[in-house]
């Protein structure tokens, strides 16, 4: 696993690289795909970018013991079509394995997610969404079972003033950095207005560039309601 420059996260866990890029609104200008081209020497398919699995990588989590948010598959899609079920199925005993740490899955492919399969307690979902076309993977999340669910608005491309945030625990609000795109701040307001409404945490990205940006955690108190009450 790796140290981080993602605010809410602590590492990034990548036991799966690479992504098919079906249905991405940012493949020409993936950050992910262009830090995996720093393998070249170590990983041809990581350089390629080719959805692969790195089976060394599996337990890795288990071997920090402080508790950790860890976003895993950061350098990929977890949910990815081209990546076999009984693979998730894997990581998924690994998370299990670990509950003081808690996971963090953010999709643009939850069409692809089982939905008659249960979801480890300390792993939160989320989904991409950049503009209204990717409203239909809000609607995707919400038939998931998970007990923490969010959205990724980075980057945000128009106004979202009309967003269903229901059954929505977390919103995060975000620009891009290369090249560089920072969304209308009434496109930002609104959105953050909306989340407040819905009583939502709020975390703006940092490459928003805002005099007072929102950066709200929810993680923890979330998760450890949902375990109490199991």
């Amino acid at each position: 696993m790796n140290k981080t420059k993602i605010e809410y996260l602590d590492f990034t866990w990548n036991p799966i690289v690479g992504c098919s890029g079906r249905g991405c609104a940012v493949s020409r200008n993936c950050w992910a795909c262009s830090q995996a081209k720093r393998q070249k020497h170590r990983c041809e398919l990581c350089y390629s970018f080719v959805p692969h699995v790195h089976w060394e990588r599996f337990d890795q989590p288990l071997k920090v013991k402080k508790p950790s948010i860890i976003g895993t598959v950061f350098s990929g899609d977890f949910f990815d079509e081209a990546i076999a079920e009984n693979v998730r199925a894997s990581l998924k005993i690994r998370m299990n394995k670990a509950p003081w740490h808690t996971f963090v899955v953010l999709t643009k492919q939850p069409q692809n997610i089982d939905l008659n399969e249960p979801n480890p307690e300390n792993l939160c979902i989320g989904v991409t969404v950049n503009n209204r076309k990717d409203y239909w993977r809000l609607n995707c999340l919400r038939r998931v079972k998970s007990s923490f669910k969010f959205a990724s608005f980075e980057p945000m491309y128009e106004d979202l003033w009309d967003t269903n945030l229901d059954d929505i625990d977390w919103v995060i609000i975000g620009g891009q950095t290369k090249p560089a795109f920072i969304p209308n701040t009434e496109w930002i307001d609104h959105l953050t207005a909306l989340a407040l409404v819905h009583d939502l945490p709020v975390f703006h990205k940092n490459n928003l560039d805002l005099e007072f940006p929102l950066h709200e955690y929810p993680f923890s108190n979330k998760l450890e309601e949902s375990l109490v009450t199991k």
